[in-house]
């Protein structure tokens, strides 16, 4: 009996999730409603405020999920030890990044919510919440591999890995936020290779020494 209780908690919470991940796809982050939310996930307020006290808590675990499926899909990128195989291994991991975003559009629009400059969710003071730890963390990695690549020599050294890392957020929200435009408007055809190696080579010319 005490396992089955477990297995419907269980069940509840993926529901809330679930629903968040509708409803934050569809309005994006600031057209979202916890209402909403909670009416899509079929449960009572006070089931919901059992398992998170509020929007941000839910928003948190929401974005920890959205984590967990795309490395449980992609992975982390692997860090070679050679300077001629860092553009093969990131070209790799970017191919299979993307196609794990075309066959989980509602995933994508629920980070690109969180991504978009223009809602002021990354203003500096709203940075300090638990809610942006999944960022942070994948920021952290990414200032890792590209102080990598510039001891491997594949990459430029003449600013830090932390203004490149900008620099290569900046460029890539720009391109996938192009790229995903184009996949939700069902009258457009994208040739995903192509796009690949246009974005492969736009980071290079921006990256290369």
């Amino acid at each position: 009996m005490r396992s089955r209780s477990r297995r419907l908690d269980e069940e509840k919470r993926k529901s809330l999730i679930d629903a968040a991940i509708e409803e934050i796809a569809a309005n994006g982050i600031e057209g979202a409603s916890y209402n909403r939310i909670i009416e899509r996930s079929g449960l009572s307020k006070g089931v919901v405020y059992y398992y998170f006290e509020n929007k941000e808590s839910l928003y948190t675990t929401v974005l920890e999920e959205v984590e967990r499926e795309f490395l449980s899909a992609v992975g982390m990128l692997k860090i070679p030890d050679e300077k001629e195989a860092f553009w093969e291994v990131c070209n790799d991991h970017y191919k299979k990044a993307l196609q794990f975003a075309v066959t989980n559009l509602k995933i994508v629009n629920v980070a690109r919510s969180f991504l978009d400059p223009s809602n002021g969710l990354f203003s500096c003071e709203n940075q300090k919440g638990p809610v942006f730890e999944s960022f942070r963390r994948a920021e952290r990695w990414m200032t890792v591999v590209l102080r990598k690549g510039q001891e491997l020599g594949a990459l430029r050294s003449d600013a830090p890995p932390e203004l490149l890392r900008s620099v290569v957020q900046a460029v890539g929200y720009t391109m996938d936020s192009w790229l995903f435009d184009r996949l939700l408007d069902e009258s457009e055809s994208v040739d995903l290779d192509g796009f690949v190696a246009f974005a492969l080579d736009m980071f290079k010319r921006v990256l290369s020494p």
